[in-house]
């Protein structure tokens, strides 16, 4: 069969220009590859460059999309140089090598409808072959099979060209069992099956290779694989668990609101008083977390409707949820203070025809995170996903791969060889970045302690977009289980020279302390000071600076500095032309010129105010003008021309002034004589106001008219507008700009970095969020070209699907299955295995990460199948001293199988100097003068949280550029620890908080960072300190004994024993987080005692080490 006379293909045709000469007949198959943006056609082995066209029917871009979609192709027809193609892509595709058995009787079937002459079993053989399989190169074909719903993994259905042949697995091998002419109906999907399909005589047929058929089949008919059906077991029990909590306290109907004595707080009324007391009770009796919140509704949840089945329940999700918490519960008022958890203040929701709501328990957060998880399982399980071969991958089946690539892409790049030490990555930090850009689907890097996978992830950015010809814009989502995990590696984020956006974030309450600042203000900080001193290399906006400077002065300053501003204006003007050849235009010069002419000016108040008398004595009346007026304005006239004198910058008197003084000297006067006074009494008004203090305020008395400001302005505007024309002069003016707004406008700049940026970060489960939905949204979808999950392991499977189901190009899982696992709830992990159908199995698969379950099944894939390589362990570690780097790779990977890790820095760079630790690298503080007791439901050990208070206070006050890590495995002996360092003595915690001194460093090469940490070894992973220090706790009774005991019964005393110190993964995380120095403290007894080797023997290994030479015991 040749691909176009397959009936069920729904085609798409593109046209393209053939860029070299191309002989090829019609209907023939090829392939297509693209290369960075070109595309190539392949035919017997023979490569042709070709050029994509948008047509009516499909974009050029869309065509590329089918092509990386690993279409089907075959040639239609040639015009010229234009030649038309036509492709389809299957709704999955399976690698499977499958001999179909045809017999006596099939071959019968044949010859009785017709379609061969005789009873020959070659015949048949030939003609199914020609029917139903299209050959690919190199002994493979192309077979294609519909799947129906729960349909058995023992069945096939291939449908040919005109006939639908139904084959069955019969006593071990795949035989033909029906030939129809009946066409596929109803909901199926459509599958090509791809590998050495063969119709072959019964006799000669291979037997089913039962694991590989079994499970590539099961794959297509079933809905999920058991693997994802205990995770969906365990989704459903915390629903179910949440909404038993939730029925506990039901629901209560309020009548009415108000607003309290503060924004954001609100009183609700409740009419009957009665339930208003029951509900109180209820709240009591609650088994309340911490900030538990009620939800406000017009609606009773439907969870709380006893007649629906619990897993039905919750589906809908109200975008707009009323939560609050309750702050006081008043029945003497019939009223609930509540205060909104938003920030944003809103009315409580209220009916108001019935003028009722209604209260309940607040299941929202629990509830989002369930239908988020639901909508990404459904969308890999039914392959709606943009990446369809991830639900295979997730099962651990073969699945179809590009056959050829043209060229591996590097991993070299300017900007990525920056990103690390010397310039060169690890071999192992190359091959993953490569892996990752070469990938189709599915890669994962696992990155034990210290082995640079941030570095790793922020040059896979940086490769990414650098090789992507499309729009970059938000086209890599950047995730991780936990907020801190996600800010760290964001924040190493700079793609192209922008940060990558934070999406959500983590919800603070009012008296959390916020420590550090906004992502994109940590960005812009380094940003602003390699655009300053960029900036400064140039003296031109130096210039421009000063010049916009005394332009300001000129306006609003006094005489002087009015005077002064105009020659140091005139002198930028000059060396502009020197320097830049920026001339004012003509009539802006010729205007200026004017403008700072010597004219006739008033003098200033104060060298006219010791005039003020005289002038005031100017005779304007008759009758005292007889007396001495004529004197008075001969002394007036002397005293102003003796000031002109003085300054003779100053025109003091206008000319026309002095006629009229001189009028009146030289008036004869008559005492009957009429005069006319007002040109003198209007000289006199005039000469006093000069004279007169201005008390206008300052900003006012000084300013220019505004004909002179625009001029100014206009002045300004010619200067810059000639310096865009310059090239040089251009640039320098947008970085300027830039650099200002990065100062002043970071709303700003986050709203054009959510634009420009190429990567998106959120949390797993604020990928789907509202924040990222407005974002990202496409047809109620979102789509990345490329996903990157860090920390991978941590994050629970369902979880992880939720960033997983958006991956279109390449999804990259970063981790460390050695370290921090997913968290589960012992209370739904204990009801879980109190069900009948619960096996240890179920346990186990609970129990092990996706990440690991990943790395085991690509792995297996790799070796079994031959398809690609999906897996890198970077193997080299630059965090700690080689010794202690060495003690985790023996005890943590080797032991395991994995490969040893090397420690690349010398020996040299770890030397602390702390007294009483000297050459050291590791320490074991014993302390036996106690056991361990109770805290709650957790353990203690005051002992030794008193001895590291007092050391850690020791070395941080010694060396106070150095940090100081402090773990436990128990919250109860984090307790112990703030309280013993918040002596008075100490002072290094005030309540569970750093004493602010000990935050942040403030001295040495490491100022800003973290200095002070104390906390479970959860809040670790991902950090890394100068000093730990390692609280044990657990200390074993008197005459402690497992020898006579059974491996199961040994197994359970243990873990009883040594709780959380014999979870692997646990301790190894908290062991290596240091950089120079580890000390631990503990009971020496219990790494001492024999049971000890085998429950914890990475404990025994690192009291050895302790006792040689690079540690020591005391």
């Amino acid at each position: 069969m040749k691909l176009h006379e397959f009936k069920l293909a729904q085609l798409q045709v593109v046209q393209a220009e053939c860029l070299e000469k191309l002989d090829i007949s019609e209907n023939h198959q090829v392939h297509l590859y693209l290369e960075d943006e070109q595309c190539y056609l392949e035919f017997e082995n023979q490569i042709y460059p070709i050029q994509l066209n948008s047509t009516s029917s499909i974009t050029a871009s869309s065509a590329k999309e089918l092509i990386k979609q690993n279409a089907l192709w075959f040639f239609t027809h040639k015009q010229n140089t234009t030649i038309v193609l036509s492709g389809f892509v299957p709704e999955a595709r399976t690698v499977l090598d499958l001999d179909i058995a045809v017999d006596e009787a099939i071959a019968q079937l044949l010859v009785d409808d017709g379609k061969i002459a005789q009873n020959d079993i070659q015949l048949a053989i030939d003609w199914l072959t020609e029917e139903c399989l299209v050959e690919l190169d190199h002994s493979k074909s192309v077979a294609f099979s519909i799947f129906y719903t729960n349909q058995s993994e023992h069945h096939i259905l291939l449908v040919g060209q005109n006939h639908q042949l139904e084959i069955r697995a019969i006593q071990g091998y795949w035989q033909v069992e029906k030939i129809s002419k009946k066409r596929p109906r109803g909901n199926y999907r459509l599958v090509a099956l791809q590998g050495e399909i063969q119709f072959k005589d019964h006799s000669s047929a291979k037997r089913i290779d039962n694991f590989a058929h079994e499970i590539a089949l099961k794959e297509h008919t079933a809905q999920h694989g058991d693997y994802i059906d205990v995770w969906k077991q365990y989704s459903d029990a915390q629903w179910e668990d949440a909404v038993r909590r939730a029925n506990q306290l039901n629901y209560l109907k309020y009548c009415g609101y108000e607003p309290a004595h503060k924004t954001g707080y609100w009183y609700v009324y409740v009419e009957d008083r009665e339930k208003l007391l029951d509900f109180e009770k209820k709240w009591d009796r609650l088994d309340r977390k911490k900030d538990e919140q009620v939800q406000l509704s017009l609606t009773i949840a439907d969870w709380l409707d006893n007649q629906l089945d619990v897993k039905e329940t919750g589906l809908d999700v109200e975008k707009k949820s009323w939560r609050a918490e309750i702050i006081q519960i008043e029945p003497q008022n019939n009223r609930i203070l509540l205060k909104f958890a938003e920030k944003r203040d809103r009315r409580p929701p209220l009916n108001q025809n019935t003028k009722q709501g209604f209260l309940f328990l607040s299941i929202f957060a629990i509830n989002i995170q369930r239908k988020r998880q639901q909508e990404a399982l459904n969308l890999i399980t039914s392959r709606r996903n943009p990446m369809p071969s991830l639900h295979g991958l997730l099962q651990g089946i073969e699945v179809a791969t590009p056959e050829r690539t043209l060229r591996k892409e590097k991993w070299k790049s300017t900007k990525t060889k920056a990103l690390f030490k010397g310039g060169r990555p690890t071999t192992k930090q190359q091959e993953a970045i490569e892996l990752g850009l070469n990938s189709s689907d599915l890669t994962i890097i696992i990155g034990p302690p210290g082995t640079g996978k941030t570095q790793v992830i922020t040059a896979l950015q940086q490769r990414i977009a650098e090789l992507s010809h499309e729009k970059i814009q938000r086209s890599i989502l950047l995730t991780s289980y936990q907020h801190d995990a996600v800010d760290n590696v964001v924040d190493r984020s700079n793609v192209m020279g922008i940060a990558g956006l934070r999406v959500g974030g983590k919800i603070r309450n009012e008296d959390d302390e916020l420590h550090g600042v906004d992502t994109i203000e940590k960005w812009a900080i380094p940003v602003q000071k390699d655009l300053k001193a960029l900036i400064e290399s140039n003296d031109f906006l130096n210039l421009y600076r000063q010049l916009e400077d005394h332009v300001l002065k000129l306006r609003f300053g006094h005489a002087e500095q009015k005077q002064k501003s105009i020659v140091e204006i005139q002198c930028i003007f000059d060396q502009l032309s020197e320097k830049y050849n920026i001339y004012l235009a003509h009539d802006l010069k010729q205007w200026w010129e004017d403008f700072t002419e010597p004219k006739q000016s008033l003098p200033v108040a104060r060298k006219l105010m010791e005039l003020y008398p005289l002038l005031y004595s100017l005779r304007t009346k008759k009758s005292s003008f007889v007396d001495d007026g004529v004197q008075r304005c001969r002394l007036v006239l002397a005293s102003l021309q003796l000031l002109k004198q003085q300054d003779n910058t100053q025109m003091i008197l206008l000319d026309d002034e002095q006629k009229v003084l001189e009028h009146f000297i030289h008036l004869n006067i008559n005492v009957n004589q009429d005069i006319d006074f007002s040109t003198l009494i209007e000289l006199k008004n005039k000469l006093l106001d000069r004279c007169l203090p201005d008390f206008r305020p300052a900003n006012i008395q000084r300013l220019l008219d505004e004909e002179t400001c625009q001029k100014l302005d206009e002045l300004l505007k010619d200067i810059h507008d000639k310096a865009k024309k310059s090239k040089t002069l251009a640039h320098l003016i947008s970085l300027d700009k830039y650099r200002y707004h990065l100062m002043t406008s970071t709303g700003d700049i986050r709203e054009a970095i959510s634009h420009y940026t190429a990567v998106l970060a959120a949390t797993c489960q604020q990928s789907a969020g509202n924040a990222m939905q407005d974002l990202k949204s496409f047809d109620n979808k979102i789509v990345f070209e490329n996903v990157i999950v860090d920390e991978a392991a941590r994050a629970t499977p369902l979880d992880l699907m939720i960033p997983m189901a958006m991956a279109k190009r390449r999804l990259i899982l970063v981790g460390d299955h050695r370290q921090l696992p997913h968290m589960l709830d012992d209370k739904i992990e204990k009801e879980l295995s109190q069900q009948e159908d619960w096996k240890t199995v179920q346990r186990e698969m609970l129990e092990q990460s996706l990440f690991q379950r990943l790395v085991e099944n690509m792995q297996r894939l790799e070796e079994e199948k031959q398809q690609p390589q999906r897996v890198v362990m970077l193997d080299t570690q630059f965090r700690m001293h080689p010794i202690l780097g060495d003690f985790i790779s023996k005890n943590f990977y080797e032991n395991h199988k994995l490969p040893p890790i090397k420690s690349d820095r010398p020996e040299t760079d770890f030397i602390h100097a702390i007294s009483g630790y000297e050459d050291l690298v590791c320490g074991f503080k014993s302390i036996s003068n106690e056991k361990q007791q109770r805290f709650g439901t957790s353990w203690h050990r005051p002992s030794e949280a008193q001895w590291i208070a007092q050391e850690a206070k020791r070395i941080l006050d010694e060396k106070p550029e150095l940090s100081v890590g402090v773990i436990s495995f128990y919250s109860g002996q984090i307790q112990s620890i703030f309280k013993a360092m918040e002596h008075p003595q100490i002072g290094l915690t005030t309540g569970n908080k750093i004493t602010e001194n000990y935050r942040m460093i403030s001295t040495g090469p490491n100022i800003g960072d973290e200095r002070l940490r104390i906390g479970t070894v959860d809040a670790f992973q991902g950090k890394e300190f100068d000093v730990v220090f390692v609280s044990l706790v657990r200390t074993l009774p008197n005459e402690f004994n497992v020898e006579t005991l059974t491996e199961l019964e040994k197994d359970e005393v243990l873990t009883r024993a040594y709780g959380f110190l014999r979870v692997d993964n646990r301790l190894n995380v908290a062991l290596s987080r240091q950089r120079s120095l580890l000390i631990v403290t503990g009971d020496k007894a219990l790494l001492e005692h024999p049971a000890t080797q085998e429950a914890v023997p990475a404990l025994p290994a690192f009291l050895k080490l302790c006792g040689g030479q690079h540690g020591k015991i005391f």
